[in-house]
């Protein structure tokens, strides 16, 4: 009976295992993205944020004075 318990904590470890590289592997995807330095910085991603901003509603400004 006590194999049974070293093999569900072998599986468990295995899929902890198997989920920490799958994690580890996209952080470095991830970080070689953001430093990779020889890409040229598009200004479209610049101008589409600056687009979304200006377009955004304005908040309601009476709204926040109240109290109670």
């Amino acid at each position: 009976m006590i194999w049974q318990l070293w093999v569900a904590i072998g599986v468990v470890a295995a899929a902890l295992l198997l989920f920490a590289v799958t994690r580890m592997r996209h952080a470095q995807h991830v970080f070689d993205d953001i430093t990779h330095v020889e890409r040229p910085a598009t200004a479209a991603h610049v101008d589409e944020l600056a687009h979304r901003r200006s377009h955004r509603p304005a908040p309601d400004s009476a709204r926040h004075r109240k109290h109670g």
